[in-house]
């Protein structure tokens, strides 16, 4: 057997803990430089946001913020995977806790939904604003498709043990099943992004109708 190390050993040298602090300080800027960003979005909308408006937010040089970002698509991609991961973060865990595919298809339409009701600028960033912008469209269409297949992944799984105890309609396809489940919380989304405020929830029902559908022709 090897000799334990000692203290010292074990210790992170003056350089590595010199480029650890450099690390978090880069890393803080950067998130108060995006918070600065994602006001002036949200004040000024995609067309008129620039990077002079960024840096004076931000209280930053152009030089300072040119470190970290090389142009405004580049920030507006930032604030868009940054609300693309949380949507992931929420929805996954709705999906999880669902113990089977079947109630995972629901519990992602409503997971979905309600993380955006709560969050309607994280969507227009995401899904209004970024498309608009030809560099950040790309840019996030590489970050959105590995993200979301973790999901789409696990709740195919359920479904597939689904299928396996005879709960699932034999022609039923798990990974269709799982699009279909993405693509009815988002149009629920953009209907309820256009009511009033007050008429929110008028998404419930027809987001009640939705899922049950969705389950009577998954279902044997």
């Amino acid at each position: 057997m090897g000799q334990p190390r000692t203290f010292a050993e074990s210790e992170p040298s003056p350089e590595a803990r010199r480029l650890a602090r450099k690390s978090r300080r880069q890393d803080n800027r950067r998130q108060q430089i995006l918070r600065a960003a994602r006001e002036v979005l949200l004040a000024s909308g995609p067309e008129a946001f620039t990077m002079e408006q960024v840096a004076r937010a931000a209280d930053a040089s152009k030089a300072a913020l040119y470190y970290y970002f090389q142009a405004k698509e580049e920030v507006v991609a930032a604030l868009a995977i940054e609300a693309l991961r949380r949507e992931v973060e929420a929805v996954s865990a709705a999906v999880i806790a669902a113990e089977r595919g079947i109630d995972g298809l629901a519990a992602l339409i409503r997971g979905r939904v309600e993380h955006y009701l709560a969050d309607p600028d994280a969507f227009r960033i995401l899904y209004t604003w970024a498309p608009t912008l030809g560099a950040t469209q790309r840019l996030v269409l590489a970050e959105i498709l590995p993200l979301t297949a973790v999901v789409s992944q696990s709740l195919e799984a359920k479904l597939q043990r689904d299928r396996k105890a005879g709960l699932l309609h034999p022609d039923a396809n798990p990974a269709r099943l799982a699009q279909v489940a993405w693509l009815t919380s988002h149009g629920l989304l953009s209907y309820a992004m256009n009511q009033p405020h007050p008429e929110r929830g008028a998404w419930r029902p027809l987001c009640d109708e939705a899922c049950a559908a969705l389950l009577r022709g998954a279902s044997r």
